[in-house]
């Protein structure tokens, strides 16, 4: 991609935070219509899809983003967000799709050599 111009690169980084953007709201508002049902599953096949299409910063962005709609989604469905349980549970989903996603971008680069 070293020939690529940097003006085209950005606005394929812009399009893809876009397209990660809404379907990670997508996911969000799933995730707050199901209720109680967990979809982490879907919140992970979207990580490692961004993470291999895209980088691992971008990814990186995935993972806030999964974490703003998770939280959001839980907010709204009144889960007790104020509890210590709820706080280590959000931490361990956060270093969850942290590893999940370096491991992506870890094997997307072993793979293309």
């Amino acid at each position: 991609m070293s020939d690529t111009p940097k003006a085209a690169r950005l606005f394929d980084i812009i399009k893809a935070l876009i397209l990660t953007t809404i379907v990670v709201s997508i996911l969000g508002y799933i995730d707050y219509i199901t209720g109680e049902i967990s979809i982490d599953i879907l919140y992970i096949l979207c990580l490692c899809v961004v993470t291999w299409f895209t980088n691992t910063t971008i990814g990186i962005i995935c993972v806030v983003e999964l974490i703003c709609a998770k939280t959001t989604a839980d907010y709204y469905d009144h889960v007790k967000i104020g509890s210590h349980i709820y706080e280590w549970n959000t931490l361990n989903y956060v270093f969850i799709y942290i590893v999940i996603c370096l491991l992506v971008g870890k094997v997307r680069k072993l793979l293309s050599k």
